[in-house]
């Protein structure tokens, strides 16, 4: 792929909830997704509850803290009146906001649709007539919504900006499918990316000792109840073989065992950086699993694992383990020899694949040299980064021509 030309990119304001900074998450995507645009015309404005640590930022590129007001409310009784005033709030927001974005003097307004800074940034927008690019991780609502995060009055309000933007980034094929059907308007899919600067390896050599004592290697966050099962049941697939479950991510033993994952033959090893030299050297296959769980559904047919960018640079044999309707389970189908699918929730059929990946050096090759691979073609910086370039210069160009 040629590299983008960044001189017909244009001056680019991010605003939004979730900070830029080299972590996790859709902290780390943006992290990443904006690490190489042009310094001189990149502006970052931190508007929601949490802020970046100057330490884990982009070198070289200018960041405004503007943090929520009484933030601190989202976690008290009040969280439930607090979103929804902040809501109703976007549009005065902007105006508080307005100043500063037009000292930067944007010629482009990149957000992402989590929480509610993302609104501002549309009437920043609009104010300005300047292009907004809005980036989709997740199905939006609102932390304390409760029934009302589904309702027909979040449709409405995210219908409207998402067919009003310039253009739509949406992090799966599910995503950008679903979205066209209910909005009526395209959206184009951008994946969870890698680093710039990600090493490139060969299939990693088997671990000594892996022929007797199987690791398997989870790395990310415990979000829901339907992933701890599905860890629980890597665990239990992996008692009777001897074989342990190492966990990387930022949460300890304790942490683990308050959410109810405590068998003996658990590790939580911490944050593991750097990360692919670390699941190299202490595992020998890794596990992605999506849940099974009905509150889950929508979430994960939609969504996509941001750690199967990292997963797939690991060199590893990985098996996945989700419903056929899930964004990875789909991808995979697509992609058959890059990983281990299972479309069932069976520890039985789990330790089985287990086995048969760890103790056949021929498959174990296969999936870990397809997972390199694929991943590369599907998540490298490079093609991410073309895909932003293209609809900002694709915007940019159709501005100029109703200019003219």
């Amino acid at each position: 792929m040629s590299p983008p030309n960044t001189r017909s990119l244009p001056r680019l304001l991010y605003i939004g909830d979730v900070p830029v900074e080299n972590t996790y998450h859709g902290s780390l995507q943006l992290f990443r997704l904006l690490e190489t645009y042009p310094k001189e015309r990149l502006l970052i404005m931190e508007a929601g509850n949490s802020l970046s640590a100057p330490a884990r930022r982009i070198e070289g590129v200018p960041y405004l803290e503007r943090q929520s007001k009484l933030s601190r409310l989202r976690i008290t009784r009040f969280a439930e009146p607090y979103f929804l005033a902040k809501m109703h709030l976007a549009a005065l927001r902007a105006e508080l906001l307005l100043a500063d974005a037009r000292r930067f003097r944007p010629e482009a307004i990149l957000t992402v649709s989590h929480e509610v800074a993302w609104l501002s940034a549309a009437a920043i927008a609009r104010r300005l007539g300047v292009p907004l690019h809005l980036v989709c991780h997740d199905e939006w609502g609102l932390e304390g919504w409760g029934a009302r995060g589904t309702g027909a009055f979040k449709d409405r309000l995210f219908g409207h900006h998402y067919r009003a933007a310039a253009s739509r980034l949406c992090i799966s094929p599910e995503m950008a499918s679903d979205n066209e059907s209910r909005f009526c308007v395209p959206g184009d899919v951008l994946y969870p990316c890698r680093s710039r600067s990600a090493p490139r390896v060969q299939p990693a050599t088997p671990r000594p000792g892996s022929d007797t004592d199987i690791v398997c290697g989870y790395a990310g966050s415990i979000a829901s109840g339907g992933l701890i099962h599905a860890l629980d049941l890597m665990a239990q697939a992996l008692e009777p073989i001897g074989g342990t479950l190492r966990i990387f991510g930022p949460f300890t033993a304790e942490h683990g065992r308050s959410r109810g994952i405590s068998r003996r033959n658990i590790e939580f090893v911490g944050h593991a950086d750097p990360l692919i030299p670390t699941l190299r050297e202490k595992v020998d296959l890794l596990y992605l699993p999506m849940s099974f769980a009905d509150e889950d559904r929508a979430n994960m047919r939609i969504c996509f694992p941001s750690k199967l960018a990292d997963y797939t640079l690991a060199g590893l044999p990985i098996v996945i383990m989700g419903p056929d309707y899930s964004s990875a389970a789909q991808w995979t189908l697509s992609n058959p020899d890059a990983a281990k699918l299972l479309t069932h929730p069976d520890v039985a059929a789990l330790r089985e694949a287990v086995t048969t990946v760890a103790g056949d050096p021929a498959l174990r090759l296969r999936l870990s040299a397809a997972a390199l691979a694929d991943g590369e073609r599907y998540f490298s910086h490079a093609a991410a980064f073309e895909k932003l370039s293209q609809v900002l210069s694709r915007a940019r160009l159709a501005q100029s021509r109703v200019a003219a």
